[in-house]
């Protein structure tokens, strides 16, 4: 009997928990303003560039302060929330992005921590680098060169100017060329890479036709921009023959 008796205990246990599993559903544990993601922008920031720190958070909250503070190359991140009076009807995350100011070449950490009411609910630490920013007379240009080898009057020159930066990410917004009479002037403006990048070296190339007026010496002048500051330039003369008469290069120099 006693046996009968655990046996049907045991079945009823089993039906109950097996239609526990189908028909109840275990709600979220995660505290509101524990951090999901956190990461800075760019990912590989240059001196003197300002740098942004995104999170994203659980819940549907309210931001409501910021505190940093810096040792040498650490810096504590306290970021607190508060509750929305009335949720969102989604679940969340909250997202926020904050302006970290400028940082001198150097290897940084942050340690983030996520108040919410006033309650720690989540840290993360945070590592980057931050490296010099091209310069004037930086070197990302490699080479200038016009073709055909031997121009001739009333023909078409490209010149093909090929350079590169060191990791990927970067864009260019605006190319523009101008000549006036032998005097060629181009502009090459770039956007510096926003969030992570392929960490590699990456090249470009630009081709300017230009049409060639008159027989005579020209000059090639080409100026890169990044971020609206000029960061390379070259120069770079030819000449170009009258009725068919043979040209070539002359000079090329930074």
């Amino acid at each position: 009997m006693m046996d009968k008796s655990r046996f049907a205990t045991a079945l009823l246990i089993a039906v109950i928990a097996a239609t526990s599993v189908h028909a109840f559903t275990w709600p979220s544990f995660a505290r509101p303003g524990a951090i999901e993601e956190a990461f800075v922008e760019p990912s590989v920031p240059t001196d003197g560039q300002e740098v942004l720190l995104h999170m994203a958070v659980e819940g549907d909250l309210l931001f409501d302060r910021i505190e940093t503070r810096a040792f040498f190359t650490t810096l504590i991140v306290k970021v607190y929330w508060q509750e929305a009076p009335v949720p969102a009807p989604g679940p969340g995350p909250t997202f926020h992005a904050e302006s970290l100011g400028t940082f001198e070449r150097g290897r940084y950490r942050i340690f983030l921590q996520s108040y919410c009411e006033g309650r720690l609910a989540g840290s993360r630490q945070i590592a980057f680098e931050v490296k010099e920013a091209p310069g004037p007379g930086a070197s990302t240009l490699d080479e200038v060169s016009v073709t055909p080898a031997a121009p001739i009057k009333g023909g078409v020159a490209t010149v093909h100017v090929k350079g590169h930066w060191p990791t990927a990410g970067y864009s260019r917004t605006i190319a523009l060329t101008q000549y006036s009479s032998r005097n060629v002037m181009i502009n090459l403006h770039w956007n510096s890479p926003r969030g992570p990048v392929a960490q590699v070296v990456t090249p470009y190339t630009y081709d300017a036709p230009i049409r060639l007026g008159s027989a005579g010496t020209y000059t090639v002048y080409v100026f890169v921009h990044l971020d609206g500051r000029q960061v390379d330039s070259a120069q770079i003369t030819f000449e170009v023959a009258d009725n068919g008469a043979t040209g070539w290069p002359l000079t090329i120099g930074n």
